[in-house]
């Protein structure tokens, strides 16, 4: 799942949990949100693991980057 997110430009870690054996990819991407992009990107993210036995479980928010004056 990583390797697949990864090559839509998301940012990837991935860990294991110690007491079910359940493995966690967390995808991450700085954008402005829009309510269309967000479900397109959680149905994106949702088809890709559901072909590989994966499932998404849920979107969230870090709040407001700080950005550089040349990202800006």
């Amino acid at each position: 799942m990583a390797a697949r997110a990864s090559d839509l430009g998301f940012d990837t870690s991935v860990e294991e949990d110690a007491e079910t054996g359940d493995w966690t990819c967390y995808c991450s991407k700085v954008f402005i949100p829009a309510y269309q992009a967000v479900v397109a990107i959680e149905s994106k993210l949702d088809l890709l693991a559901r072909e590989i036995g994966g499932y998404t479980d849920g979107f969230g928010t870090f709040g407001n980057a700080d950005l550089a004056n040349d990202e800006r």
